[in-house]
C-alpha cells in the first residue's frame, strides 16, 4: 500500500504544526503492512502494540500504537532527523555502534590529514572536528557526520571515493563526492591563481544550487566553520591576513554571500536551520 493510501483509509484527522510538519491520526481495527518506500524499525518497535516506520524518501514517521496511527510528514530534514531522535530517546537503546564508526572516522582522518595545517598554522584536523561538532549540533544523521569529518580527504590527501566508499558506504561517499572539487579544477596547472580560485568557487556555487538538503547542511557547516576561524584569525592578526588567500577580501565576500543566497533557495533550502543562522550571522559580521 502506498503511504497516501494508507492515509486516505485510515486517517480522518490532520494538524498542521508551526514548523511546517504535517501529523495525521487515526485508527485501524487490523494491523498495517509496511507502506512502500518505509522501512520497518525494529529497534524502536514492540510488536503487537507499537510499530514504528521511517521513509527517507518521504520524510514521513508512521507509528501504530495501540491500534491508533500517526503519520508525521515533514515538510523540512531538520524536523524529520529531531522526530527520529525523539522516538529513539522514547524508544530506543543508545546506539554505541554509532559513536564506535565515528571515533574510526576521525582516527582515519587525523592520520591522513597528519601534514596538514590551516593558514594560521593549526593542525588541519581542527576544522574537520568544528564541522563534525556543527553537523552533530544540528542533529544531522551519522553518515552526515562522518562526511563532515572527511569532506576534505580526497582534495588534500591521497585517498580516494573508492576507498571512502568501501570503508564507509555509498551514502558517505556520494556525500563527499558531492563537496568534492572535480580534479580537473583542482590540479590546474600554472595559469593565474585568482582566476583559477574564482572558477573552482563558480563551479561549487552551480553545484550546491543543485543539492540536496543533506548536502547544503554539510556544505554550510564546512563554511561556517571557516568562517568562524577567519573571524578570529583577523581579529588576532588584523587586516594583513587576508593576503594569504588567493583572492582579495571583495572576492571572498562575493563568495561567501553567493553561498549564503544558494543556502536559502529552492525547495531544499536549508534556511530554517540553526547553522545557516549562524552563517548568515558571521558573514553579516565579517562583511
Amino acid at each position: 500500500m502506498k503511504i497516501r493510501e494508507l492515509i486516505i483509509q485510515h486517517c480522518d484527522n490532520t494538524e498542521k504544526k508551526g514548523n511546517g510538519i504535517l501529523i495525521h491520526t487515526g485508527q485501524s481495527a487490523e494491523p498495517i503492512e509496511t507502506p512502500e518506500l518505509f522501512k520497518y524499525l525494529d529497534f524502536l518497535s514492540d510488536e503487537p502494540s507499537r510499530k514504528i516506520w521511517q521513509s527517507d524518501d518521504y520524510r514521513m514517521i508512521l507509528t501504530e500504537i495501540d491500534g491508533k496511527i500517526t503519520v508525521y510528514e515533514h515538510v523540512r530534514l531538520s524536523n524529520y532527523r529531531i522526530q527520529l531522535l525523539d522516538l529513539q530517546e522514547e524508544y530506543g537503546e543508545k546506539q554505541e555502534s554509532d559513536l564506535a564508526e565515528l571515533a574510526d572516522v576521525f582516527s582515519f582522518v587525523s592520520y591522513e590529514h597528519r601534514n596538514d595545517t590551516r593558514k594560521s598554522g593549526v593542525p588541519y584536523v581542527s576544522h574537520l572536528l568544528d564541522v563534525a561538532s556543527i553537523l552533530i549540533k544540528e542533529n544531522a544523521p551519522p553518515e552526515l557526520i562522518f562526511a563532515g569529518l572527511l569532506h576534505d580527504i580526497v582534495e588534500d590527501t591521497d585517498v580516494d571515493l573508492v576507498t571512502i566508499r568501501k570503508r564507509y558506504g555509498p551514502v558517505v561517499g556520494d556525500y563527499v563526492e558531492a563537496v568534492t572539487e572535480p580534479e580537473e579544477l583542482r590540479q590546474a596547472v600554472g595559469g593565474d591563481k585568482a582566476q583559477t580560485w574564482k572558477e573552482r568557487k563558480q563551479y561549487t556555487i552551480k553545484r550546491i544550487s543543485r543539492s540536496s538538503s543533506e548536502i547544503r547542511l554539510l556544505s554550510c557547516a564546512d563554511k561556517l566553520a571557516n568562517i568562524r576561524d577567519l573571524i578570529n584569525d583577523i581579529k588576532h592578526e588584523g587586516d594583513d591576513f587576508w593576503s594569504k588567500f588567493n583572492a582579495p577580501k571583495s572576492e571572498q565576500e562575493w563568495y561567501y554571500r553567493s553561498m549564503l543566497d544558494v543556502f536559502a533557495t529552492g525547495p531544499q533550502n536549508i534556511a530554517d536551520t540553526r547553522v545557516y543562522r549562524d552563517y548568515k550571522d558571521c558573514v553579516d559580521d565579517l562583511f
